[in-house]
């Protein structure tokens, strides 16, 4: 399925002007030369953020494993950025982003406690559990391991498997591999153990890409929050900060940023030129180069973390007081879909076939469908009346709305007062009376929908990968009138992603629960076999929130 976001780096300070307070900067002062100071030896240390203090023994009997741990983890917290959702009604409104609540791990072990006196526990009940990020599950682990006696480093850089097309963001942790002598990645929030270095992006590669003009900084950081060069300057700063023992929250920043909001979004020459210095050293994190990185860090006050500001006083360009704002709902267009009958899923010839599309009959009565999936301009006007963040996007307007979870497209649904449709209603609908694999016949083209055209249907000619998506309504729809059935979004549904139960012949809506929700349709990454009116995908978890997932409304007659 689709790689789909379900982590945020909260590195929004970058998008703020102002600070609100300052701190005493204290000198790092450790010696990774000396014979008892090794390299591993430091990463073996707690730091002022991973030092458990009096909680320490929460740390007694816990799993051996690294997956058993990061499970165990992602158990005690919710993260605000994706999961807050979920659970809006379990938590209340106060506690919806507690990261300056919880700075530390030892703040966070006192706040568990607080809600649970288990401590560390697997069943943690969602209202029982902290609001926090990435960042707060690397600290965690890092904590544990060091516990044990096992080097850990927390790093800050950029996950590309998060977002398609887009390097996210994130935070992990360099685990000291002692039985092959080595570091392997740990992602704590991604249950990912031992991935290759390939797949993530140290901040300092990523500042030295910059440099070389081999990467769009649009393209780094937190999507409609924080992207560009001042947030991939004050990550990389954070990178070093962590190597050398202290993981500053990203409510902390240097005063380097305030320079840029003084000059137009621009850095000086020599912080450059410092930024350049910090990323060649932190290739090679060995005794010589912490030590020149630790002079650095002590001698430029200028990069050192040492504001803060409160997120609480921030004025977000996304939300709009409820007081001040009218409802205004948008138009949607409908068009009418007949009752009918038709044989849902596909046959056991058809190429690409996979075998959850079980062909069986199904009866439905006539409802209404909107024409083309929500737009941003349309779902812009819900979140400004209902005080909801706007979920990001390059280009708004007419485009299709991206990045929604499934209850973000519900939510928008039930304000209209409309529905999401069923599984068997979306595919009755896509099809549009045909039988053929695409409602455009045997092969789909880039003429007709916006896929991976470079890799078309079996027998079919190749055709466009525009790599982007586009706005709706730009190819002819099939015969319902129905607009971008194939390709551009996938296309949430009501459905819990099962089995298909072959007797529930009339009006099905398939599971009564689940763990998936099922999308339709394809996106415009996609191969021509995974847009097939049959291709069901296998569903994924309703908080996601992926760059390209969509919905459309139903109506019922």
């Amino acid at each position: 399925m689709r790689n789909t976001i379900f982590i945020f780096f909260m590195i929004s300070i970058l998008t703020v002007t102002g600070c609100n307070s300052q701190h005493n900067q204290e000198k790092l002062a450790y010696n990774f030369n000396d014979t008892d100071g090794s390299v591993l030896n430091f990463y073996r240390q707690y730091s002022p953020f991973t030092d458990p203090g009096e909680y320490e023994y929460l740390y007694e009997n816990l799993p051996d494993s690294l997956p058993e741990l990061c499970s165990l983890i992602k158990s005690q917290y919710l993260n605000y950025g994706w999961e807050l959702d979920m659970y809006r009604d379990q938590i209340p409104k106060e506690r919806w982003n507690e990261s300056l609540k919880y700075p530390t791990v030892k703040s966070a072990l006192k706040g568990l406690i607080f809600y649970d006196s288990r401590g560390l526990v697997k069943d943690r009940e969602p209202e029982d559990r902290l609001m926090l990020i990435c960042r707060d599950n690397a600290t965690l682990l890092a904590s544990i391991l060091k516990y044990r006696g096992i080097p850990a480093r927390v790093r800050y850089g950029y996950a590309p498997y998060l977002i398609p097309g887009f390097h996210a963001g994130h935070v992990i942790v360099e685990v000291w591999n002692e039985d092959e002598k080595r570091w392997m990645l740990v992602d704590p929030s991604a249950d990912m153990i031992d991935f290759s270095y390939d797949n993530f992006e140290f901040s300092n590669e990523v500042w030295l890409k910059l440099q070389k003009k081999e990467i769009d900084p649009k393209l780094y950081g937190v999507p409609g929050i924080a992207t560009g060069l001042l947030p991939i300057a004050a990550k990389l700063i954070n990178d070093m900060a962590s190597v050398l023992g202290t993981e500053y929250t990203s409510y902390q920043y240097p005063p380097m940023v305030d320079y840029a909001f003084e000059h137009d979004n621009h850095l000086s020459t020599e912080h450059i030129e410092t930024l350049n210095t910090i990323s060649g050293l932190m290739k090679s994190i060995d005794a010589d180069n912490l030590t020149k990185l630790q002079e650095i860090y002590n001698n430029t006050p200028q990069i050192q973390m040492t504001k803060t500001f409160d997120p609480k006083e921030i004025k977000s360009e996304n939300k709009t007081s409820s007081k001040d704002t009218a409802i205004n709902k948008p138009i949607i267009e409908f068009v009418d879909i007949p009752a009918g009958t038709f044989t849902m899923g596909s046959p056991e010839e058809e190429e690409g076939r996979v075998d959850d599309e079980i062909q069986h009959e199904v009866t439905l009565s006539g409802f209404k469908m909107s024409k083309y999936p929500v737009t941003y301009e349309q779902y812009d006007l819900f979140c400004e009346a209902t005080d909801r963040k706007k979920p990001w996007g390059f280009k708004r307007g007419h485009m299709p709305v991206s990045q929604v979870s499934w209850y973000d497209a519900n939510a928008f649904a039930e304000w209209m007062g409309y529905r999401l449709p069923t599984e068997a209603e979306w595919e009755y609908a896509a099809r549009a009376n045909t039988t053929t694999p695409f409602n455009t016949g045997i092969c789909l083209t880039s003429e007709q929908a916006n896929f991976n055209g470079k890799e078309p249907y079996t027998n079919c000619k190749k055709s466009e990968n525009r790599e982007n998506s586009l706005a709706v309504g730009n190819f002819s729809p099939n015969a319902f009138g129905l607009y971008d059935m194939h390709g551009n979004m996938w296309e949430w549904t009501n459905d819990w992603y099962g089995e298909y139960d072959i007797d529930d012949t009339l009006n099905p809506k398939g599971p009564e629960t689940g763990t998936r929700k099922v999308d339709r349709g394809g996106g415009y990454w996609d191969p021509a076999w995974r847009c097939r009116s049959a291709y069901r995908g296998g569903g994924d978890p309703p908080g996601n929130r992926g760059a390209g997932l969509s919905f459309r409304l139903v109506k019922s007659e």
